[in-house]
């Protein structure tokens, strides 16, 4: 399958510079976004490095080894479901995270880049590391969608998700061997997954909210935090485990401004929610009818008054941007810079949000 695609790299003028090098795409493929009266909002662009971007082929690599150890004869509706589901690019090129904002990724490039003073990571680590981040980070929407009923539990889903698991947790148990209580890490981080995804916000405001995420995307973390600390020990994987999860709350956020109409229809807890009123927060609960638009106008009304979506992309910007600084602190510069060019939208020109 992978030979069926072309090697070309992407170009975007309004990409942000960066490091004045070659760049390639990567941009996130927005769904709608409402409430109407607002123009669109999304991360800046990113224009990675050269390096940056074969790193980004590499793990695409990865999900291709992954629809090979399927069954044969489920592997062209393995790739056709990324396709369709996830709106996978296949042509010129098979490239699955060409649609996650880079740092989602690219954190395990930049973490291989900062081996400075110690062995860099055996060529195995760097594959088991691209191996267990890659089914980390297709697991976690396809873990999402199957849990709220936006893919049904089919047996290929059932296979993606199965398979996709023992990867995962196959390389994981072999990179944690390289760092002293790797084990009980991962174990940690699963757990952590595990005890926020079954459980409600503990505190209903969007700071409980965003801290809930940080557990709930525990999973993410795993990749990240093994080998930060073979790079640099503990101090740094602390580093790197505080930027990515704002990195991921403000990846959350954005995510919830884009799908505010099909969360009110499911009746999902987003970040909106949490920001309105109770009054409104019941509407938001009431069950879905055949004529909601009273309740969703009175809904979007309570947005506006509230400046709810200021609040929000005022969250977003603070998240990026003191993951950029932290990142900054420890000479992660090639990351910190994605960040910058992640948050540009909202800092550059707030008032267009």
């Amino acid at each position: 399958l992978y030979h069926w695609s072309a090697n070309r790299l992407l170009s975007d003028s309004r990409r942000c510079p960066f490091q004045n090098q070659k760049p390639s795409a990567m941009e996130i493929i927005p769904p709608p976004i409402v409430p109407n009266d607002h123009p669109p909002v999304r991360f800046g662009q990113v224009a990675l490095t050269e390096d940056a971007t074969v790193f980004r082929h590499a793990m695409n690599r990865e999900m291709m080894r992954f629809f090979h150890s399927l069954p044969p004869s489920t592997h062209t509706d393995a790739v056709v479901f990324c396709m369709q589901h996830f709106r996978t690019p296949f042509f010129p090129k098979f490239d699955y995270f060409r649609n996650y904002p880079s740092p989602a990724w690219s954190v395990i490039h930049w973490i291989g880049q900062h081996f400075a003073g110690r062995l860099p990571p055996a060529p195995e680590d760097d594959r088991l590391a691209r191996t267990a981040h890659a089914m980390a980070l297709f697991l976690h929407p396809l873990d999402d969608h199957l849990n709220d009923g936006q893919l049904p539990a089919t047996h290929l889903h059932l296979l993606l998700r199965s398979q996709a698991w023992l990867h995962m947790h196959a390389a994981l148990e072999r990179l944690a061997t390289r760092v002293p209580e790797g084990a009980a890490l991962v174990r940690g981080f699963i757990d952590a997954y595990y005890a926020s995804i079954g459980s409600p916000t503990a505190v209903p405001t969007l700071e409980g909210y965003s801290a809930h995420f940080r557990n709930q995307m525990a999973t993410g973390l795993m990749v990240p935090v093994l080998m930060a600390k073979m790079a640099a020990g503990d101090a740094f994987a602390a580093a790197i485990e505080t930027a990515y999860q704002a990195f991921g709350v403000a990846w959350r956020l954005l995510d919830d401004l884009q799908d505010m109409v099909t969360d009110m229809a499911s009746g999902s807890h987003s970040a909106i929610y949490f920001c309105l009123p109770s009054a409104i927060q019941k509407q938001w609960d009431q069950p879905s009818r055949g004529d909601d638009r009273a309740r969703y106008e009175a809904i979007r009304s309570a947005v506006k008054r509230g400046g709810i979506v200021d609040i929000i992309t005022v969250k977003i910007r603070t998240e990026l941007t003191q993951a950029a600084s932290a990142m900054d602190a420890v000479q992660m510069t090639g990351l910190a810079e994605e960040l910058r060019c992640l948050a540009r939208p909202f800092t550059e020109a707030p008032d267009r949000i």
